[in-house]
Order: structure tokens, then sequence, then C-alpha cells
């Protein structure tokens, strides 16, 4: 209820100051000398925030790897030292493709 009477009192002086002439038996005041308190802005992203949706998108993710591997034919990953020969190779033939030009 707070927030609601301050935005009351926000649209109030914004309406009222600036404007024109009002009579004294108006609720607005022409001019207020205290500003209205400003509320202090806070991270959506704590730390807390930040893990649970972390672990909810690895927790989903692993989930799905499990139920894809479960229902589809999925084709095995080669080994690591495998992939990397591959890469380093498809590297060296690009680098060589390029000195020649």
């Amino acid at each position: 209820m707070k927030l609601l009477g301050l935005g009351g009192r926000v649209i109030r002086l914004k309406t009222c100051v600036g404007g024109p002439k009002r009579s004294a038996n108006t609720c607005c005041q022409p001019e207020i000398s205290e500003s209205p308190p400003c509320c202090p802005k806070r991270s959506f992203w704590t730390f807390k925030r930040t893990l649970f949706f972390s672990s909810l998108t690895f927790g989903a993710g692993v989930y799905t790897g499990i139920y894809v591997s479960q229902n589809y034919e999925v084709p095995r990953v080669d080994d690591p030292q495998k992939i990397i020969q591959q890469l380093n190779e498809k590297v060296k033939e690009l680098i060589n493709e390029n000195k020649k030009k």
C-alpha cells in the first residue's frame, strides 16, 4: 500500500508542479520540499537464482539427452583423441590451401 500511496503522490506532483495555478482548496500543494524516497534497485540475477536456473537448465539438458538416446538411434561419438586428430588434419588442409593462393 505504501507504493500505491507514493505513486499517487508522484502523479499529483507531476500534475501540480509546473502546471496552471490551482486554488487553495485543491489537494495538491504547489511545491513539496521533501523529495519522494528512492527505492534501491536490486539485481534480479542473485547468486541463488543463477544457481537455480543453471541447475534447471542442466537438468533439462540431461533429461533430453537421455530421452533422445533411449528412443532414437544416435550414432556413438568417436574418442576425443580421434576427433582432435581429424580437427588438426582439417586445419592443416585449410592452411595449405591458403598458402597456395
